[in-house]
């Protein structure tokens, strides 16, 4: 997480024109490597401690599967008896993914669960669409008209 943050620093910094493209990219070499580096136990993570099934697919109808907004195992089964048929509208119908881990926490369990309805697999399920986290701002703001007051 923090060679990530770093690599977010450096953009901001080029964004900003602060520094260069060549600075950026030269500074970001030790920041990607050290990633690759913990990334690359990964796979072998994942797969010595994948998920358990009770875990994917809860078998008890009040198991909370999306936290954030409050959204039982039973309540995601029932919005696919009132005709929901993909990730999208369990969204809809539930408010599931809505959260703020916008569904990163909760979507495996989803697509399990909707999977396991259908007879797909999770990924013929699909997964919520990501939507970053926004905040308001003015339409001078968009239109770059007003400048920062801090």
């Amino acid at each position: 997480a923090e060679a990530s943050g770093h690599l977010a620093a450096l953009e901001a910094a080029f964004q900003l024109g602060t520094i260069s493209l060549n600075e950026r990219n030269s500074m970001a070499k030790v920041f990607r490597r050290e990633i690759r580096h913990h990334q690359a136990i990964r796979p072998f993570l994942e797969h010595l401690y994948p998920p358990s099934s009770e875990c994917l697919m809860p078998s008890n109808e009040a198991t909370l599967v999306c936290r954030c907004e409050e959204v039982s195992a039973g309540q995601i089964r029932e919005s696919l008896t009132w005709g929901a048929l993909n990730m999208s509208q369990i969204k809809a119908f539930t408010r599931c993914g809505m959260g703020p881990c916008q569904g990163r926490m909760c979507g495996l369990t989803v697509a399990e669960i909707i999977a396991h309805a259908q007879g797909k697999s999770p990924s013929e399920v699909g997964f919520f669409r990501g939507r970053p986290p926004n905040k308001p701002i003015t339409l001078g703001q968009l239109a770059g008209q007003v400048k920062n007051q801090n």
